[in-house]
């Protein structure tokens, strides 16, 4: 919502297409949701206090990190689409690939932050749930297909990135 809102108001191309916000839900909710429920819990769940049942869903700072969180992901998949339109190619159809292409490699790897709510990735660890690891994985091949089927780039309106394009995605 943050990117379509903030190209708008700069009076941007649009960077994302509506089949690929679709996808990009498909691929970046579905799996890694699936394999995120079976994730074991904290091994120090039951060393912290209650939660207290008044204390709503985004209490003890929640929403701070959820808006910060796609604040970071929003701004950098605009400034992703803006480089490539306007100091990279010049293609909108390659910008919006790269922002496209971005948005889903941030959400997949954000996923992994989303293990726990008090302790960091390399706190958890990369290898706790294989389940995941496996649902990003083929989350990550299904947006490849998108990319490189030549069936498929005319679906989603795509091109293959380069190697540069891809260090600056």
């Amino acid at each position: 919502v943050l990117i379509m809102l903030l190209a708008t108001i700069a009076g941007l191309p649009l960077p994302l297409l509506p089949i690929q916000i679709l996808w990009m839900n498909l691929v970046t909710d579905g799996l890694p949701a699936i394999a995120l429920s079976v994730d074991p819990g904290d091994p120090d769940i039951m060393d912290r206090r209650p939660r207290t049942p008044k204390e709503g869903v985004f209490a003890r700072g929640l929403h701070l990190r959820i808006a910060s969180q796609g604040l970071l992901i929003g701004l950098s998949t605009l400034i992703v689409f803006v480089l490539e339109l306007y100091l990279g190619s010049g293609s909108l159809e390659c910008a919006r690939t790269m922002a496209f292409t971005a948005l889903v490699i941030s959400q997949l790897l954000f996923v992994f932050q989303c293990r726990s709510e008090e302790h960091r990735i390399w706190e958890v660890g990369l290898f706790g749930n294989l389940w995941l690891l496996g649902a990003v994985a083929v989350s990550t091949l299904m947006h490849l297909g998108v990319l490189y089927v030549s069936t498929l780039r005319p679906i989603f309106r795509t091109v293959p990135l380069s190697l540069g394009q891809w260090a600056l995605v």
